[in-house]
């Protein structure tokens, strides 16, 4: 395996929105969004790495559309970069993703970094087996 065909993975997983999920609006409440989508991100990084990883920043955040009380909304994350000590994932939300209501709710570029055993910012090892 190489990074290359690293950079081709995604990790997505799906969520459903319930009464503790909505804003003050009805909506969904975008902060819980962003923590599902950093769930997701993570858990492409430790996929890629095989190692302690977190979150160093969340940029370019968009909110494009509500999602509401029922709705399913899948979160997927994918990489487009994987540097020597940061990864970038592109995260994406979108609700009701097999039904005629499909949309994209939420997008946003997170950064992972790998940590070493005292949890201190440490070059990140890619796991390039199968």
């Amino acid at each position: 395996m190489t990074t290359e065909d690293l950079m081709r993975r995604t990790w997505s997983k799906r969520y459903v929105v319930d009464e503790t999920k909505l804003n003050c609006n009805g909506t969904l409440f975008g902060g819980e969004v962003m923590a599902w989508m950093d769930k997701v991100g993570h858990e492409l990084s430790v996929e890629l790495t095989h190692q302690t990883t977190c979150t160093a920043s969340a940029d370019k955040i968009r909110f494009r559309a509500p999602g509401y009380l029922g709705e399913t909304v899948e979160v997927t994350a994918k990489p487009m970069e994987l540097g020597p000590v940061k990864m970038i994932m592109e995260l994406t939300a979108v609700a009701d993703p097999d039904g005629e209501k499909r949309r994209v709710i939420l997008t946003g570029l997170y950064t992972f970094i790998q940590l070493d055993e005292k949890a201190r910012p440490h070059r990140i090892t890619y796991f390039l087996e199968d």
